[in-house]
């Protein structure tokens, strides 16, 4: 039997760390002493080890109480989990080194300004993340444009655009949850070659899901699908001869500098008569909306706020690497009958978002519901299109 201590000194820690570790239940004594001291046995030190372990391995402490309490839980798949993160952050170390790499070689004069840019881009690039990781935000974001006034689906007037004929080998860059082929499988030609890449994982376990359900439902149709994990940022593929490549909602996402090169590796994955298309918001999207955030909760962030490409600018930048370039803007807005919808639509934004409106959810959805017109719907103005651009 061992005393806090005692157990402590066994381990190499402080006889404070067990006692913390009772206090949230994790580690419980197996008796006390007359005098009151906590008493341990074997055992005890067997799960202190496994507590340790998960703690230096990053786990919270409410997934390492489940790891070694009772329960059912499956410590591979944590550990799987885990390790995901654990990836993400050094990747993120990663970025925050390179920016203290790239502010080392400026000059005193302009070191402060462009460190302060530097680290800006690197929270952009951590907020998209931290959006992107898996399908919870997008489908979110999804859910509310089920109330669209268009004729037709979004993702159906985007197809004909593309004008896809069977056989055809198509690319897209930034897939997600692969939304857009579940929503126009039953009108693709058949003997399709489509290959799917990501940044974030969770979004490509998403989209093998989607697919799975595509296959099943169409067999027929002889769809073959390829998986890759690339970022858009400084993308590579090798394979080449594609006669359609898109990239829907994401090059709004993408440092304004490393599009170029993304356009560059397009035009050489292209064939001659290849299409490059891409979905973007144009300017005044969503306009009704943020008039209520910014007057009221000036502390959200909008995201489309720190876009620098748009549906109206896009052409300009495109021009110079594709020979045509066509854009068109679906009429297309929102009726929505629920402010609840679009309180989750809000706060999927940012955990800030989330956390501002989850303080004041009753005086937003009050301020939501005073947008009603007379038949009981919330107007929301969309901006959505999709830009057309040809190789040769």
């Amino acid at each position: 039997m061992f005393t806090a201590g005692e157990l402590a000194k066994k381990l190499g820690i402080s006889a404070r760390t067990v006692r913390f570790y009772d206090e949230k239940g994790i580690l419980c004594p197996v008796n006390y002493s007359e005098a009151g001291y906590r008493i341990y046995d074997e055992t005890s030190v067997e799960k202190l080890q496994k507590i340790l372990m998960l703690r230096f391995l990053d786990f919270s402490l409410e997934q390492i109480s489940d790891m070694v309490g009772e329960g059912n839980l499956d410590v591979r798949q944590s550990l799987k989990e885990q390790e995901k993160l654990l990836l993400q952050r050094i990747e993120h170390l990663e970025r925050i080194l390179a920016a203290v790499r790239q502010a080392q070689v400026l000059d005193n004069d302009s070191l402060w300004e462009k460190l302060r840019q530097i680290i800006e881009i690197t929270q952009e690039r951590e907020f998209v993340i931290e959006q992107y990781q898996n399908e919870e935000n997008l489908n979110k974001r999804i859910n509310i444009h089920e109330y669209s006034t268009a004729e037709v689906g979004f993702y159906p007037w985007m197809l004909e655009k593309l004008h896809l004929e069977s056989g055809m080998r198509i690319l897209e860059i930034g897939c997600g949850n692969a939304a857009f082929w579940k929503a126009v499988a039953p009108c693709l030609p058949d003997e399709l070659e489509i290959h799917l890449t990501d940044y974030s994982e969770g979004m490509l376990e998403s989209a093998e899901k989607t697919v799975k359900e595509i296959q099943e439902a169409f067999p027929k149709k002889q769809f073959q699908f390829v998986f890759a994990k690339k970022d858009a940022e400084n993308f590579t593929y090798s394979p080449m001869g594609f006669d359609r490549i898109m990239a829907n909602h994401m090059l709004h996402h993408m440092k304004k500098e490393n599009r170029p090169g993304l356009y560059q590796r397009i035009r050489e994955l292209l064939k001659k008569d290849g299409i490059f298309s891409c979905s973007l918001i144009g300017r005044e999207h969503n306009r009704e909306l943020h008039e209520i955030l910014r007057k009221f909760y000036p502390g959200i962030r909008i995201p489309s706020e720190s876009f620098d490409i748009s549906l109206e600018t896009a052409e300009e930048e495109l021009q110079q690497f594709f020979a045509r370039v066509e854009w068109w803007q679906q009429d297309n807005d929102l009726l929505v009958p629920d402010a609840g919808l679009v309180y989750n639509y809000v706060a999927s934004y940012s955990k800030e978002a989330a956390e501002i409106l989850k303080k004041d959810k009753e005086n937003f959805l009050r301020r939501v519901e005073q947008k009603k017109n007379a038949e009981g719907y919330i107007y929301i103005h969309k901006a959505t299109g999709v830009v057309v651009c040809r190789k040769e």
